[in-house]
């Protein structure tokens, strides 16, 4: 592995790290009710913060409250098209900063919406493959899918202008 590769690996991870630890001390609603329970966990890993696939899981962490965590989905194509629930896919890259709060607005979705959809996070970067696969061309991207398969497509960077609040309502008006 080259040493900028490295280098990039170690800003990411940083990044992420700091980034979730912002996002856990500063959430004052880690609820009490718990999610329901599906086989589609099964294609869960361990948590994983910085992996380049994760599902955000709306799950008990450690016995102290119910709230989002990472965990690495171990197997992407079982996970989406066993899933019991729509799966909003949010493409992003390690890369570039999230300086419109994208990834707070969207666990903030996973934690309101828990039980009508399933969020999986993947790095454009590392999983090439699959944004290829879906098309994706610019990011941040969202893509709903259910039973495996497209449903609704939301282009972030094709809008001229727009915030988490239109953000959460396609999400909303795309999941049912």
């Amino acid at each position: 592995m080259s040493m900028r590769n490295s280098a990039f690996r170690a800003v990411r991870d940083a990044v992420v790290w700091v980034t979730m630890l912002v996002l856990v001390l500063s959430s004052s609603s880690c609820a009490t009710k718990a999610p329901a329970q599906t086989d589609y966990r099964g294609f869960l890993g361990e948590y994983a913060y910085n992996a380049s696939i994760t599902a955000m899981v709306y799950e008990d962490f450690e016995g102290e409250g119910y709230g989002i965590t990472y965990r690495a989905v171990t197997d992407f194509n079982g996970y989406i098209t066993g899933a019991p629930l729509p799966v909003l896919l949010y493409f992003y890259s390690f890369l570039r900063s999230d300086a419109a709060g994208t990834i707070a607005e969207i666990e903030q979705i996973a934690e309101d919406y828990n039980d009508r959809v399933l969020i999986v996070t993947v790095d454009v970067t590392t999983e090439s493959t699959i944004a290829s696969h879906y098309r994706v061309e610019t990011i941040p991207e969202f893509i709903v899918l259910r039973g495996g398969k497209v449903e609704a497509r939301f282009d972030g960077t094709s809008r001229v202008e727009w915030s988490q609040e239109e953000l959460r309502q396609w999400v909303v008006e795309s999941i049912g």
